[in-house]
């Protein structure tokens, strides 16, 4: 009788918990400032409501939210943003030192993920890889973890954020080639689509929806604490109506938003993620916030009505992972790449805020005036990539000239000009000799020895490098760098934090979660009370 007592005895007892999430689900809003998933909070649905799971309040209210995250480098821009995200690095150390950049020993300007050796699959925009990349992300190390077995899945209207959140080692890295209207990938990846790609390719959904308008979702009452950008002012609509003309239209609409909530759904059941003990990891990026966000300004009724849009398509991709997966054995993280600063001249004549643009062009003027003054005529300016400048350095040798000397006369030169906060040259930070600033520390974590220029210029608060009408981001400032970092699922403790943190902190976490090795190019620590 006392073996068959035991034997009963083992099989009472519960079954083991699970000990890592069957799927990681990181996803990146393009332009998603920290302060959105307060400011819009009236217009999102609760968390949870007759058997159907939340957008943002979900995460936020379900979830461990931090409400003081920031990036700590610069430039903020995309490819740097999200080269940061998965890696839990700095872009002196992951090789994306911005979206483009000069590169001296080619005499040209290299995009973050271009690749003139691999092909473009399933249309005709430029190749790309993530070769430029030269650390591993959070996928990269959970497939070397698993012989290969975990499923890496990444999806975005932009290559350089699919592919800088997925790595190198994935197994599908899909983004949008606007000439063709089709999903593409890279020969780096694959030598050909997969089948439910082709299929959604084939149907020509975006072509199908031109001509259609994009209206507000809600009563127009609700947008009274938004404010039509300037250029519109004098629009006779009471709130926007944006006829959907061409596929940048519709890139930069709520129509081109539910087209990737929708591939990413298809992706999820095509691909068989989060289907058996071993995990995976799917990273989206929308950028269609992005778009929005600098067409018309992070004040605008349209950033509102996109929040609000995303807000429910979140829930409808949360219900349907919780029917499908549960949301129990997945893991969401929440993001942004970047933040933003308001239209410039809505700052400067609605508000009377000090706000100015700047243009690159007097930056180089400068440089070269006051060398040609000093040192005598010469090519001295080979590229400016802000916050780079990449003096000439065969002029500088020719002339026999302190390479030091040179970077600070031209230092000084840029500093005088309006806008200009503050210059740093290389030397400065070879040696070390900075202030001890948080904006000093973002020059540093954003300069890599072998690629970065000669000058390094940070603009002042409430400047922008741009011209045009709308706006953007780049900068060492709160509202660039400010975003949410959000996590609920598996293996998350709840609450509310305030202690500031960093986005280089969301790829070691994630790491511990999956009881993996944190990337190569790891800074970043497991985000504090994150992990029950």
């Amino acid at each position: 009788m006392l073996p068959l007592a035991i034997g009963a005895l083992i099989l009472s007892q519960p079954a083991p918990e699970p000990h890592r999430p069957k799927l990681v689900l990181v996803i990146s809003i393009d332009q998603f400032r920290g302060d959105y998933p307060v400011r819009f909070v009236e217009h999102f649905l609760p968390a949870q409501s007759e058997g159907k799971i939340g957008g943002f309040r979900y995460l936020t209210e379900r979830g461990a939210y931090y409400d003081d995250a920031h990036y700590n480098h610069i430039p903020t821009e995309t490819g740097v943003g999200h080269a940061t995200i998965m890696t839990g690095s700095v872009p002196g150390l992951t090789g994306i030192i911005g979206n483009d950049w000069y590169d001296r020993k080619t005499g040209k300007t290299v995009y973050c993920v271009q690749d003139s050796y691999a092909s473009t699959v399933g249309g005709t925009s430029k190749p790309m890889s993530p070769k430029n990349l030269l650390v591993t992300t959070v996928g990269d190390e959970l497939k070397m973890a698993t012989n290969g077995r975990a499923k890496v899945v990444s999806i975005s209207f932009k290559d350089r954020a699919s592919i800088l959140l997925a790595g190198h080692a994935a197994d599908q890295v899909i983004w949008f080639d606007g000439g063709t209207s089709n999903w593409v990938t890279s020969t780096f990846y694959n030598s050909r689509l997969p089948a439910w790609v082709t299929d959604l390719n084939a149907k020509k959904r975006p072509p199908s929806e031109l001509n259609q308008v994009w209206n507000p979702l809600l009563p127009a009452a609700e947008y009274d604490l938004a404010r039509k950008p300037p250029f519109q002012k004098d629009s006779p609509e009471p709130v926007f109506s944006h006829p959907l003309k061409t596929i940048g239209d519709w890139t930069t609409s709520p129509f081109g938003q539910k087209f990737v909530f929708d591939t990413v759904k298809i992706a999820i059941e095509r691909e068989g993620l989060g289907r058996d003990e071993v995990p995976d990891v799917l990273t989206v990026n929308l950028a269609t916030n992005d778009y929005i966000g600098h067409a018309y300004g992070p004040n605008s009724p349209e950033v509102l009505d996109i929040t609000v849009h995303t807000d429910r398509l979140l829930s409808d991709l949360f219900t349907f992972i919780d029917r499908s997966i549960g949301l129990q054995n997945t893991t969401i993280a929440l993001t942004a790449d970047h933040g933003v600063i308001p239209i410039i001249e809505e700052m400067a004549n609605d508000y009377k805020i000090n706000a100015a643009r700047i243009k690159t062009s007097d930056l180089k003027g400068a440089v070269e005036a006051a060398l040609d003054a000093k040192y005598g005529a010469g090519d001295w300016v080979q590229a400016v990539d802000i916050p780079n400048i990449f003096l000439n350095q065969a002029t500088v040798a020719a002339k026999r000239l302190d390479p030091e000397e040179v970077e600070n006369s031209a230092g000084r030169a840029i500093q005088s000009l309006p806008g200009i906060f503050a210059v740093v040259t290389r030397t400065q930070i070879a040696s070390g000799n900075l202030p001890r600033t948080p904006w000093a520390q973002r020059v540093t974590n954003g300069f890599n020895p072998q690629m970065s220029g000669d000058i390094f210029v940070i603009n002042s608060p409430g400047t922008y490098f741009g011209t045009g009408r709308g706006t953007g981001h780049g900068s060492a400032w709160e509202y660039d760098g400010y975003v949410p970092i959000i996590l609920a699922g598996f293996g998350i403790q709840p609450g509310l934090r305030h202690e500031q943190v960093f986005v280089n902190d969301i790829a070691p976490t994630l790491s511990r979660l999956l009881k993996i090795v944190a990337p190569s190019g790891n800074v970043g620590r497991v985000l504090p009370g994150a992990l029950k």
